[in-house]
């Protein structure tokens, strides 16, 4: 529609130039070096409009065929950079399908090509690290690294290889690097996290942590168990300087993260005995057990208990487990309290109610106790100390990432270095092959071949 109202306008003011001309005709005479020349204007208008038109195309002609060899040589390099842009491409998209050979000859092939170091250098660096050739890649990556337009590319490159590794303070170092230019990047992000918590710097993970959280690169649920775990933590390096008001904050603040946390739930509890407020740390584990009914907060029960007669403090115990009564923890907390005020009935009555896969090696212990104290009974409490050899296992602190378990909970897996991964959980099991399944085995391999069709 504006294309045609323009073509109009145009045609319109053409005619009206042509009605002007005709009603107003005229002469034009050009005297020149002893030539005179005499026409009408409008021919004149119309051989002036002709000569300028074919000196036009002339000319263009003329630029056309003295720029020729650089149009030729403009297209051949444009074909050359597409060739190298796919050659590019396809390197990458070898280093996705895992072809290193595909991808070191796409990147030769791309540098060649495009004679651009900085376009090619991550295809070179990601290529070398598949065929396993670190040096050259971390060569690749510090190149990248000194580059404006690539550096945090080179430095992402560089922490991949440090965390492949296990450098723990190199990885931090070149997260915080990575993090002053994007903060956003989950992987520099994370990194930064979990390297500060390894090498714990509580305070400083907790800083991070929260940035984490509010750029959403690590899940509010998640946010709240590491921040519990960052916060006992650092409840319990107050309390190893002296610092009981700080501990018991930190602690307090740990319990509210996570309701029910047993390590933030029993230190607090603790804390709250050594500030003279015993009484409310006895609450505090009476209203986690009928959640997480534990070891660790039994002990500290106890610590809070002030009876010193056996009976007395059998009855707080109870008191306490009956909170969550049928739970396999809550009968094992009345039955060793029982066994140490000597009511040999009770402490039957609880442990007999546990079997199954409740009748834990802990259990069986207890059993044992229980057979050499009231009776005397060796043989009974050996057969029950060689039945908890065997028996299932009692949950533990274990960690999730690694499998080992340690005597007490930590933010940081002993074993491992890994962040908040330990849990109170079943420990792994590891099956042994019995004799007559290694017999099996054994006949199944010495028949295998038998199996095999015959080489061509």
């Amino acid at each position: 529609m504006r294309r045609s109202f323009l073509y109009i306008i145009r045609l319109a003011i053409l005619v009206a130039l042509a009605i002007w001309l005709v009603r107003n005709p005229g002469d034009i005479r050009i005297d020149w070096i002893g030539w005179r020349l005499e026409m009408p204007f409008a021919l004149f208008m119309v051989i002036t409009v002709a000569v300028t038109w074919v000196a036009g195309i002339g000319l263009r002609m003329a630029a056309g065929a003295l720029g020729a060899p650089w149009a030729v040589m403009r297209r051949r390099a444009d074909q050359r950079r597409e060739s190298g842009f796919r050659a590019l491409t396809l390197g990458l998209a070898a280093i996705a399908a895992g072809d290193a050979e595909e991808a070191r000859r796409q990147a030769r092939e791309a540098d060649r090509l495009l004679r651009d170091p900085s376009l090619t250098r991550l295809l070179s660096a990601q290529a070398a690290a598949l065929n396993g050739d670190t040096a050259a890649a971390a060569r690749y990556f510090a190149a990248l690294r000194d580059n404006e337009d690539t550096a945090f590319l080179g430095i992402v490159g560089l922490l991949r290889q440090a965390l492949a590794r296990g450098d723990e303070a190199r990885s931090l170092e070149l997260a915080e690097e990575a993090y002053a230019m994007r903060p956003d990047a989950p992987l520099v992000a994370t990194t930064r996290l979990y390297g500060r918590a390894r090498a714990r710097r509580w305070f400083d993970a907790q800083v991070a942590l929260y940035d984490a959280v509010k750029r959403r690169i690590v899940p509010e649920e998640d946010g709240r168990r590491h921040r519990s775990a960052l916060l006992t933590e650092r409840a319990r390096e107050a309390l190893a300087a002296d610092k009981l008001d700080e501990a018991l904050e930190f602690a307090g603040k740990a319990r509210e993260s996570v309701p029910g946390f047993v390590p933030a739930v029993a230190l607090e509890a603790e804390l709250l005995g050594r500030t003279g407020k015993a009484k409310r740390g006895q609450r505090l584990i009476e209203e986690a057990w009928p959640k997480s009914p534990h070891p660790a907060l039994t002990e500290a029960y106890r610590g809070l208990v002030t009876e010193t007669n056996l009976i007395d403090r059998f009855k707080r115990l109870h008191a306490l487990a009956d909170h969550a009564v049928d739970h396999p923890e809550s009968r094992m907390t009345i039955a060793e309290a029982a066994l140490d005020a000597e009511l040999w009935g009770e402490a039957r009555v609880q442990l007999e109610a546990l079997t199954g896969s409740d009748l834990t090696a802990r259990a069986c212990r207890l059993r044992a106790r229980l057979e050499d104290a009231e009776h005397g009974d060796d043989r009974a409490a050996r057969l029950w100390l060689e039945r908890s050899g065997s028996a299932p296992a009692d949950p533990a602190w274990t960690c999730g990432s690694c499998g080992a378990v340690a005597p007490d909970w930590s933010a940081v897996c002993g074993h491992c270095g890994e962040f908040d991964t330990v849990a109170w959980t079943l420990p792994p099991r590891v099956s042994v092959l019995s004799s007559d399944d290694v017999a099996d085995l054994e006949v199944d391999v010495v028949e295998m071949p038998h199996s095999l069709p015959p080489a061509a």
